[in-house]
């Protein structure tokens, strides 16, 4: 078949070369030292690669290479925006740097961890970006730059990316104590997942430092899924108690959507009759009033998770990037009855 017939389909080195006049050692100079050719044979190489719209073979590129430029990241729960919104994040950083993002929706299984890892090394990948999740050796003998956001007992040698969790949980306390609250319910699943025992350390701790008592009552913690059923459910307990919360902070936006959705399916107007605040500011396009919340540092998450694997340190230090609290309009002053 005469290679000018397939014009704008994709064809291969041996392909080009014919159609240059040149040989396949010639093309794979262009391609990778071009500074090796003439000008006129560059020139006219590249032109028939941009018509015909040639495309090297990275698969086979890599079998013969130590590492390829592909980043995994390993994400604990896809459904959750947070990590939406991370992935795309990391994959315009990816993109912008010419490097590809795999993206390895792990769910918190061990075996699919594995099953990953070994993807990973066959592919060659340069770096591994870990999110948060479970707590093993699998990587520690792993002869790949890793970063880890808010994952644990990861080894010395990775580089720990985080955002404070708990300082922040201080702003928000002291937001609801000046609106009258004196009665501050926490949700969370019960797994002790870094960022949630961080978040309702701080909560206890700046409970305490308001001088306010931690009642057990008011501390729903249930399951592993961060999600808006727990919201649901936590509200629908919370209304079970003789005296319920006028507030509740709940570990993640999702928990929040599900207590504001529950709510209005029960008629309890937020926020009149409770105030709710969330915690990382990805969900305002899923409700009907700006959601008051802790927004991450999503972008900067991002890059110096980035940064990490690409360029990593021989002794790195934990990074932490500063949140920012968001006053929205699902909180108020509390009910007049309830402040004292």
């Amino acid at each position: 078949m005469d290679p000018s017939s397939q014009k704008k389909s994709f064809l291969g080195i041996r392909e080009i070369a014919q159609i240059a006049g040149v040989s396949t050692a010639t093309v794979s100079r262009v391609i990778n030292h071009p500074e090796r050719c003439s000008e006129k044979t560059r020139i006219k190489v590249e032109k028939i690669i941009k018509e015909y719209n040639y495309v090297p073979n990275e698969t086979i590129k890599h079998i013969f290479s130590k590492t390829s430029n592909t980043i995994a990241v390993f994400i604990l729960d896809i459904n959750n925006p947070f990590y939406t919104h991370l992935i795309m994040e990391l994959n315009n950083i990816c993109f912008k740097e010419h490097y590809t993002l795999l993206i390895c929706d792990t769910e918190n299984d061990i075996e699919k961890e594995k099953a990953y890892l070994e993807l990973c090394l066959a592919k060659r990948c340069v770096g591994i970006i870990l999110t948060e999740g479970i707590s093993h050796e699998l990587f520690n003998d792993i002869d790949i730059p890793i970063a880890a956001l808010d994952r644990k007992n990861t080894g010395a040698k990775v580089p720990l990316v985080t955002s404070e969790n708990y300082h922040i949980m201080n702003k928000v306390i002291s937001y609801l104590y000046n609106l009258g609250h004196r009665k501050i319910g926490f949700i969370a699943p019960e797994h002790a997942l870094v960022t949630i025992e961080s978040r309702y350390n701080g909560y206890c701790d700046a409970l305490k430092a308001k001088g306010l008592p931690l009642d057990p009552t008011y501390i729903y913690r249930k399951g592993s899924s961060l999600d808006t059923t727990l919201g649901k459910h936590a509200l629908q307990y919370f209304l079970s108690l003789p005296d319920m919360p006028t507030a509740v902070v709940c570990a993640n936006d999702m928990i929040a959507l599900g207590v504001i959705n529950e709510a209005l399916l029960m008629n309890i107007s937020i926020p009149n009759m409770l105030s709710v605040c969330g915690f990382d500011h990805v969900v305002d396009e899923f409700l009907y009033m700006p959601l008051t919340t802790v927004e991450q540092n999503i972008p900067q998450l991002a890059l110096e998770l980035f940064q990490s694997v690409v360029h990593p340190e021989d002794q790195p230090t934990p990074s932490i990037v500063n949140c920012t609290f968001i006053q929205g309009q699902t909180c108020a002053q509390a009910p007049a009855e309830s402040a004292t």
